[in-house]
């Protein structure tokens, strides 16, 4: 139940993190914010503060901050339908981009808390069984120095490890030699890659001696702004398969599969919660900007088509378009909600 407990909490939380976004740029633009809801459904506290209620609901699938003229007209000068164009802009965007800042964070506080793991030469520590690097004879302790053609003989290389996950990646299913050195012998092994269909990655079975070290505060901001946009590039090739391959589809979780998730990763330590963390906020953020109604992404187009006409759009229509969108939203979570569960 503890689990469970914490599992919802840090995923309301992003959620939180999320709808803060919008209400603080709200806020700075003067736009007028009824309510801000973490959860849906029936309301279980409600605080009201000086202009916004916030609440607290009892599903905890998701969150919103109503505006006032959000979906309705209204003569109020701070209403969200008489605010310019680039301020309802800078509102609807900043959810996401708030999801992305704080992948950033939990990556620096990764960073910073368990350091940064490398690896110093090319000699693998482990080789998993089953899998082609085991099969072809490959062995703890064997120093890699050569991979298909590119000579790793320098072992004051420190782009050596790099170079042979690249190689590795980049040469796909074809078969390839590695040469290694082992008890002061060299022999060579034919291989032939197999691909891990989770990350579509073509590998090879083992891992290399790693050391763990620490990193700086400017270092960490650096080192987690890369990676961030790393994930991201990394989201939309999923995507890109989901959507035009239908790739993926029976991997797709609800809040129900990423609160037990979650809960797992609770178990397994706060490193692997914070992994965890890190793909749900950014999945969160990325899919958030999809042009598809109801989502941010689909508010956003409709605003670029306003500025673009230099006219509000029609009501009814946009009402219409979101009401249709969120409907179809809907029906898509009870479907994997209802997977999710099945799987448990």
């Amino acid at each position: 139940m503890t689990t469970i407990l914490i599992a919802i909490l840090f995923f309301s939380v992003i959620i939180m993190i999320h709808e803060l976004g919008h209400f603080l740029v709200a806020k700075a633009t003067g736009i007028y914010a009824e309510e801000f809801s973490i959860g849906m459904g029936p309301r279980l506290l409600k605080i009201s503060g000086k202009e916004t209620e916030f609440s607290l609901r009892l599903l905890p699938i998701g969150g919103y901050v109503r505006f006032l003229g959000e979906d309705e007209d209204s003569d109020d000068p701070k209403a969200f339908n008489n605010a310019k164009v680039w301020k309802r802009f800078l509102v609807v965007v900043s959810g996401p981009i708030m999801n992305l800042l704080l992948a950033v964070l939990l990556f620096c506080i990764a960073f910073l808390s368990f350091g940064v793991y490398e690896a110093d030469m090319p000699v693998i520590h482990e080789v998993i069984e089953g899998y082609p690097a085991a099969q072809a004879g490959l062995q703890s302790g064997d120093h890699i120095i050569k991979i298909g053609e590119i000579d790793l003989t320098n072992k004051e290389d420190p782009e050596a490890v790099e170079s042979i996950r690249n190689f590795i990646v980049d040469n796909g299913p074809k078969p390839f030699t590695v040469t290694v050195q082992r008890n002061n012998e060299t022999i060579s092994y034919d291989v032939m890659p197999s691909l891990n269909e989770e990350d579509d990655r073509w590998q090879l079975g083992f891992y290399f001696q790693q050391s763990i070290r620490k990193v700086d505060l400017f270092e960490a901001i650096a080192m987690s702004v890369t990676q961030t946009f790393r994930i991201i590039g990394m989201m939309f090739v999923i995507l890109k398969d989901l959507i035009f391959a239908g790739q993926g589809l029976g991997d797709v979780m609800g809040p129900v599969g990423i609160v037990s998730e979650i809960g797992r990763a609770a178990q397994a330590g706060i490193q692997q919660l914070l992994n965890l963390g890190i793909i749900i906020t950014i999945n969160l953020g990325i899919i958030n900007l999809i042009p598809f109604p109801a989502l941010d992404g689909g508010r956003l187009i409709l605003l670029i088509i306003e500025g673009l006409r230099g006219k509000p759009l029609d009501r009814n229509k946009e009402g219409i378009f979101n009401l249709i969108g969120f409907a179809l939203l809907m029906i898509l979570m009870i479907v994997v909600t209802y997977k999710d569960i099945l799987k448990i």
